[in-house]
């Protein structure tokens, strides 16, 4: 059974998990090897629920949005397409131009959510801001959110908006990166902004050492995998998405799969004492 939560403020109901694509048509620049089998791997997602796709215009050097263009025709109006706009970007004329390019690799005459991909602290952010709300009032752009922004900068973010709120910051967090939990998670839940988790396997470090071993017993409780257990603690917070990435069918079944994970106290101190 897919959960499905409100993203920010919206009404709009996204899965809890959705599809990362960083790696799928290359990381810095752009790998065509495996193009057949991504465009696959997305739409088995997105035919199985997992129809939140997160991706960037610096994955593959645009060609990972190409991937999921290509893999979405004729299942547009059934996918949630997140993309970003790279710091380089942030000048006004830049971010629209970000945008239409984006828009013509995903093949699609609208983004559902648009994200700046990182801070960029030269560009001043009314600047970037005043794009994104033309974009949004002009139709490309239906949300507007941030990745990697401080609660400083998230504040100052959402400050310079006029008619428009922040409904996401994407940053990192899983079992063993929680560094958000100190200011940023809290800020996130009085304000209603939806926190996306990348990263959420924790670069694949819950599979090895004293961690796997924690998880592995856990797992074992509930019949599930490691990865299941990681993603259940993430999502179990009624702000927070989870984004892992796969190249592989059967992990996009086993993600799915954590839905069915409901971790009890002992689980959780458990997992509290991996860090």
């Amino acid at each position: 059974m897919i959960i499905y939560k409100e993203l920010g403020r919206t009404k709009e109901k996204i899965p809890a998990i959705g599809l990362g694509t960083y790696g799928l048509g290359g990381y810095s620049f752009t790998d065509k090897s495996s193009d057949k089998e991504a465009i696959e791997l997305i739409r088995f997602a997105v035919e199985h629920g997992m129809n939140f796709i997160d991706t960037a215009e610096m994955y593959g050097a645009g060609h990972s949005e190409e991937l999921v263009g290509e893999a979405i025709k004729g299942l547009r109006e059934k996918v949630f397409i997140a993309t970003k706009v790279s710091p380089s970007h942030f000048r006004y004329d830049d971010v629209i131009r970000s945008c239409d390019a984006s828009l013509k690799r995903l093949k699609t005459s609208y983004i559902d959510l648009y994200q700046l991909h990182w801070p960029n602290p030269s560009v001043p952010i009314q600047e970037t801001m005043k794009a994104m709300e033309f974009l949004a009032k002009d139709g490309k752009i239906r949300y507007i959110g941030v990745s990697n922004f401080s609660v400083e900068e998230t504040i100052e973010a959402q400050k310079v908006l006029s008619k428009y709120e922040l409904v996401s910051n994407q940053v990192e967090y899983s079992v063993l990166e929680r560094e958000i939990e100190k200011e940023l998670l809290g800020y996130c839940e009085k304000a209603k902004i939806s926190v996306i988790a990348y990263s959420p396997l924790a670069r694949g470090a819950i599979f090895r050492g004293k961690t796997s071993n924690v998880l592995a017993k856990i797992a074992e409780k509930h019949d599930a995998t490691i990865a299941q257990v990681a993603l259940a603690w993430l999502i179990r917070n009624p702000i927070v998405f989870a984004i892992p990435k796969t190249s592989k069918k059967e992990r996009v079944l086993e993600f799915i799969g954590s839905y069915e994970i409901n971790l009890d106290l002992k689980d959780l101190a458990l997992i509290d004492s991996l860090v």
